[in-house]
């Protein structure tokens, strides 16, 4: 019986666009739970290992889609196409977990859009020209998103505009090749209209990351925040650790570790204590920007910028404080952020004036 006649063609013809989300939830669960830090080498080879055999996968897909004008009867890869969602999925949500330590909600929504992107894609887009494109692009923004970890941590040990555009410049050597290939394989002479379609598409999406960045909507990967809070007070242990006095939140508000509300005394000073994690030989000036929101202004206006280095390797974070006297009542706010201005994490806070000391918990940092 002819493989397009067979049961189990007409149940992954039912079910097809069901099983492509099924496995891209699994890559992406998958790689939720094992997603490691950034210079850990068995993290690197399995993000390495999901982006060459995705790029294999969109390889063999369309030179069995150019084979079957060709013939009459061709089988259709269901194993292939499970396998190139599973290696999205996967990439998708290990460069979340990367992403996501740093910076604010902001990169999470854009690498939970790719996830809806990819789950639409996978839905509606018919025409092989069309996934052609889709995957493509998608397979590009991963790894230019890869390049931008990776290059700091094992190539330039630092980051900065340079570093990031550098990253850049990497990634769009390596699509290159792979569209070469795609050509050369697949394609030849006869359709180079369809190499320049997919071309423009990963243009579009390196110009489109290259403005997220200088917004400053892309996070400085690969640093990310392990702890902030605001302070009473900061004693320095003969351990290397330090004791913190402070409100304790809530038990409810468990994203925060300190109220958000810092009761003052007369002459009270306020300690924003953060830890900041590198990865192994990359060190690198971080600053803490003191800010008040002016009622009249309708602004947040900076009060000191205070900066210390950081080294990497700390699993727990390179830890270090700031202090600011002469506090008013108001809205505050203390972030964490790199010499361009690329926000690591903030505390915000609404300092109130009180005759009488609050009630402070103490904990080891």
């Amino acid at each position: 019986m002819a493989f397009r006649e067979s049961k189990l063609f007409k149940w992954w013809e039912r079910y097809e666009h069901h099983l492509g989300v099924g496995a891209l939830a699994v890559g992406f669960c998958f790689d939720l739970i094992i997603a490691d830090r950034p210079d850990s080498i068995g993290n690197n080879l399995l993000l390495l290992t999901y982006l060459v055999v995705a790029g294999v996968l969109i390889i063999l897909l369309n030179r069995r889609e150019m084979r079957k004008k060709e013939q009459q009867h061709s089988t259709e890869p269901l194993f292939l196409l499970l396998l190139l969602q599973f290696c999205f999925g996967g990439l998708a949500s290990n460069l979340l977990v990367l992403y996501g330590k740093s910076g604010t909600l902001a990169v999470n929504a854009l690498f939970l859009g790719l996830l809806v992107a990819l789950i639409l894609g996978n839905e509606f887009l018919r025409s092989r020209y069309a996934q052609l494109r889709f995957n493509v692009g998608v397979y590009y923004l991963l790894m230019l998103t890869y390049c931008v970890i990776a290059v700091p941590v094992f190539l330039t040990h630092t980051i900065g505009t340079w570093v990031f555009l550098f990253s850049g410049l990497i990634s769009l050597g390596a699509i290159t090749g792979f569209l070469f290939l795609l050509m050369t394989i697949v394609f030849r002479t006869k359709e180079l209209a369809k190499i320049f379609g997919v071309s423009t598409v990963v243009l579009g999406i390196f110009l489109t990351f290259n403005l997220l960045y200088f917004l400053n909507i892309i996070p400085p990967v690969p640093l990310s925040l392990k702890d902030i809070g605001m302070y009473h007070s900061l004693l320095k242990r003969s351990d290397g650790n330090y004791t913190g006095l402070y409100e304790p939140s809530p038990w409810w508000q468990v994203w925060r570790n300190t109220s958000k509300t810092y009761a003052l005394s007369a002459g009270e000073s306020a300690f924003c204590f953060s830890s900041v994690f590198a990865p192994t030989n990359l060190s690198v000036p971080i600053y803490h920007r003191w800010e008040k929101y002016s009622e009249a202004k309708r602004a947040w206006e900076t009060q000191s910028l205070v900066a210390f280095p950081i080294a990497g390797g700390r699993d727990d974070g390179y830890r270090g404080y700031s202090v600011k006297s002469a506090l008013t009542t108001g809205a505050w706010r203390c972030d964490v952020e790199t010499k361009g201005g690329a926000l690591i994490g903030r505390s915000d806070f609404e300092v109130v004036e009180s005759a009488m000391p609050p009630a402070l918990s103490q904990r080891t940092l």
